[in-house]
């Protein structure tokens, strides 16, 4: 309120003025009532919100009081008490708030026209003019910003119960027309929501719902008409997807039979070829051998002749090696001697000599060792002559056994040879084979993966045209119910015929064994 009054520039000396003036201001407003109230008779726009005399004078009274109060310019609850009364009366009446507007004109016309009568200048002393002049703006001034306020306050009281009006009426009518769409459609809308397809819109209804339903009626009928139509192409498609699953799951298995065999079979042929190339391995060491073996034997036979040469020689060397042998002896009795005055010194020299006794004591017991060495070589010098005289007679039998092996020998070369040579050509034979083998075993794994992808993926397929089907088949379309329970045989049926299969072990096993085989 506040800022309504100092919006209009109501100052509290204008309220002071209007309460000074307040018998003369009422005495105006008295005859504009009168006025107002006459128009409001007389005038048929007006006269048909009022149903009886008692009407207009309880009306005319609320807008005496009123103006009564407004003239007193406080603005009080006095004043929002009157204000709102005379506000709910007129919204009760319906009057439109035009001739609230009208009537706060036809007042505010009275009492300014009356105050301008009573104010105008009477006396010929132009001071006493004046000052009423300014005292009669002020008044007006005061009364038309007072006025006017009122007029806002009660039209916006009027235009707010309006708006209240307005949205309570909007609000029946959702209601009601919330009622009437549940009478004309909620039938069909809950039948939806059973997934039931047979229900029509039907019943009176507004003209300009009947497009609607009809549009309605024609879209649940075709969905009813794609649905039937969408039942029976998925049996048909379960019927082939289930046929195709049972040719992929048949190729599959043969595949997979065949893969296993081939598998095996390069198995076997792989552990022949092993052998094959072992055997070859050891004929061509054997032919090494064998060369190696003949090349010794000759050299045996011109080494034995040698050995008889040489035992000659050995005989006439026994000789001298009996006086180098007493010349050995002599040497070591000489380093022993050495050794022993070594270590003498060395004991004498103390700590600084360990060294020198411990390499003296070494040579001594080496000179020992090697005059016990020329001894027993000279035994063995003397025991060689008669051995000597012995191995000669064996050399030379020794010498005609080797030429009979070198013989042997070249005979046994050629056979390996030729043995080789089959080896070689066997195993470049087999190798070859069993990589075919192997190529054809990997293609046909390869058809058995694919036949077990596609195995699979129809097994999928079929998978998800059950699932469609069961869920078109919870639709309720009353022209086909009837044939439910055949395509549910035929869906079962189909659906036992078609399993998804799965191989990768065996075709894992099977291609490690066609790997190693080629």
């Amino acid at each position: 309120m506040r800022d309504r009054l100092r919006f209009a520039g109501l100052e509290p000396a204008q309220g002071e003025m209007l309460r000074n003036h307040r018998q003369q201001l009422e005495r105006h407003v008295e005859i504009a009532l009168r006025d107002l109230f006459q128009r409001f008779q007389t005038f048929p726009d007006a006269a048909r919100y009022f149903q009886s005399e008692r009407q207009v004078d309880r009306l005319h009274d609320l807008h005496s009081s009123h103006w009564g109060v407004l003239t007193d310019a406080r603005f009080d609850s006095l004043y929002a008490e009157r204000v709102k009364v005379l506000s709910d009366v007129e919204s009760q009446m319906s009057l439109d708030p035009r001739w609230r507007l009208s009537g706060q004109a036809i007042v505010m016309e009275h009492v300014i026209n009356g105050l301008i009568e009573e104010y105008w200048p009477k006396s010929l002393l132009p001071g006493a003019a004046k000052g009423r002049r300014k005292e009669l703006s002020d008044l007006l001034t005061a009364f038309i910003r007072t006025a006017m306020v009122d007029a806002e306050i009660a039209v916006s009281l009027r235009f707010n119960e309006q708006r209240h009006q307005h949205h309570r009426a909007l609000a029946e009518q959702r209601k009601g027309d919330v009622s009437r769409l549940d009478d004309v459609f909620g039938d069909v809308i809950r039948s939806l929501s059973r997934l039931d397809l047979t229900a029509r819109v039907s019943g009176e209804m507004p003209d300009d719902w009947q497009d609607l339903a009809g549009a309605l009626n024609g879209a649940l009928e075709d969905f009813r008409t794609q649905l039937t139509q969408a039942t029976e192409k998925s049996a048909a498609s379960d019927a082939l997807v289930a046929a195709v699953s049972r040719d992929a799951n048949a190729f599959a298995t043969q595949s997979r039979e065949r893969s296993l065999s081939l598998a095996e079979t390069a198995a076997r042929l792989g552990d022949i070829v092993t052998s094959v190339k072992t055997t070859l391995d050891e004929t061509r060491r054997l032919e090494t051998a064998v060369q190696d073996t003949r090349q010794s034997a000759e050299r045996s036979g011109a080494i034995v002749g040698e050995a008889i040469s040489a035992m000659a020689d050995i005989e006439a060397s026994a000789e001298k090696i009996g006086q180098i042998i007493g010349v050995i002896d002599e040497i070591a009795f000489q380093t022993n001697l050495l050794a022993l005055n070594a270590g003498i010194e060395a004991a004498r020299a103390g700590d600084s000599g360990r060294g020198f006794a411990v390499v003296a004591q070494e040579v001594r017991a080496l000179a020992q060792r090697s005059a016990d060495a020329a001894r027993e070589i000279k035994q063995l010098v003397n025991g060689t002559k008669t051995q000597v005289e012995a191995g000669v007679d064996r050399v030379n039998r020794t010498q005609d056994a080797i030429a009979s092996i070198v013989r042997q020998v070249a005979g046994i070369n050629d056979a390996v040879c030729s043995i080789a040579r089959d080896s070689d050509e066997g195993s470049t034979g087999l190798v070859a084979v069993a990589a075919d083998l192997g190529n054809i075993g990997r293609l046909v794994e390869t058809d058995a993966q694919v036949a077990a992808r596609t195995a699979n993926a129809g097994a999928d397929l079929h998978t998800v045209i059950l699932e469609l089907g069961e869920t078109v088949r919870a639709f309720h379309v009353q022209h086909h119910a009837a044939a439910a329970p055949q395509r549910r045989a035929a869906v079962a049926q189909s659906a036992t015929a078609a399993m998804p299969i799965t191989y990768v072990d065996d075709e894992q096993r099977a291609t490690r064994a066609i790997g190693y085989g080629a």
